[in-house]
């Protein structure tokens, strides 16, 4: 089933479709989440709002507007946003967001956040709604890149954590990265046009 078919289904209120979208859209909205709070704690409390607000507001949503998953990285973030203010005003302190594209030459720098165009292969892993697609492309990288980009993808890790958490030099991880997201990018753009159009 397509991700617009599951959408139009939500929008009518069908529950099973929207038990679907989560298994579908989580974790890639999660991963928004995480790496804009910076805690995996509050990142798992703002998903729940995340789709509250997708469940309440999916009879706005239209396709001819937006792609679904545009549309539902757009609520992601502007519900992230929304509990960054909120904990600044409760604590009347700063909290900054890590939000700034990557830096190669920063040592603390996120990958680029998904929400924003032009994230390139990032954008295409959350448009791969179709898991089997995901999967592939990814275990066609070397076990380190594969690793690295899931680490960073999924859990919000910035090059520096990467490179604590798997033990190797800042640049090695670096370079993981760069050429994993370099592989997936044609992979996942023939992937796409091979299959065509997913049916559920």
């Amino acid at each position: 089933m397509t991700l617009e078919i599951v959408m139009s289904r939500v929008a009518l209120r069908d529950q099973a479709a929207f038990r679907q979208l989560y298994e579908d859209t989580s974790r890639c909205l999660f991963g928004i989440a995480v790496r804009m709070l910076r805690e995996r704690p509050w990142a798992e409390e703002v998903l729940q709002e995340i789709y509250v607000s997708i469940w309440n507001t999916a009879p706005s949503y239209s396709a001819a507007k937006a792609q679904p998953m545009t549309w539902l990285m757009a609520v992601a973030r502007n519900k992230t946003l929304d509990a960054l203010r909120s904990r600044r005003s409760e604590r009347a302190c700063m909290v900054q967001p890590t939000l700034d594209h990557a830096d190669d030459d920063g040592d603390g720098a996120p990958l680029p956040d998904i929400a924003d165009e032009g994230a390139g292969p990032l954008q295409q892993l959350c448009d791969a709604t179709q898991a089997k697609r995901l999967r592939h492309c990814l275990h066609e990288l070397a076990a380190a890149q594969r690793q690295a980009i899931a680490l960073a993808f999924y859990d919000g890790m910035t090059h520096t954590e990467l490179a604590a958490h798997l033990h190797q030099p800042l640049g090695t991880v670096k370079a993981w990265v760069r050429r994993g997201l370099e592989r997936l990018k044609p992979c996942l753009e023939r992937s796409a046009a091979s299959a065509g159009p997913p049916v559920g």
